[in-house]
């Protein structure tokens, strides 16, 4: 059975998945401007993979 925190934080995953792509909008939106002939797929994966290890450094505090 789910925890508290779980339910509470399944009634926000939409909230989230929203957030994060408005990031990656963002952050593409950003490379764009210095990267004139900007590869959105690579873009994307790259900021996906920043992600990734900002939230890593993030957990480990």
């Amino acid at each position: 059975m789910a925890g508290l925190e779980q339910i509470e934080l399944n009634r926000y995953h939409q909230e989230l998945v929203q957030d994060v792509q408005h990031l990656v909008k963002k952050y593409c939106r950003i490379m764009s401007w210095e990267v004139p002939e900007l590869d959105e797929q690579e873009a994307r994966r790259l900021i996906f993979s920043a992600f990734r290890e900002a939230l890593d450094q993030a957990e480990k505090g």
